[in-house]
């Protein structure tokens, strides 16, 4: 009885070895792959810049807003234009 049980167990060892290996393998790829996500997902990327406006984006809200009338509006929108 002891002769055979022990070259099952041997076997069986190595493959109890291999399986913890390949689950501490698969548990690293997932808790790589949850640093990933949670990074990219919070990082602000560089296509996703804030909206700067623009001077012309700028009169038309003071415009639309009654800051300024029309007269005024075209003349700075056309000096605008020229820059």
């Amino acid at each position: 009885m002891c002769g055979w049980m022990n070259g099952m167990m041997s076997g069986m060892g190595a493959w109890m070895v291999f399986w913890g290996l390949l689950g501490l393998v698969l548990l690293t790829l997932v808790i790589v792959g949850w640093v990933w996500l949670i990074r990219s997902l919070t990082q602000n990327p560089v296509s996703k810049r804030p909206h700067v406006d623009t001077p012309q984006d700028i009169l038309r809200r003071r415009y639309a807003a009654g800051e300024i009338d029309e007269e005024e509006y075209l003349r700075r929108l056309s000096g605008v234009g020229q820059s």
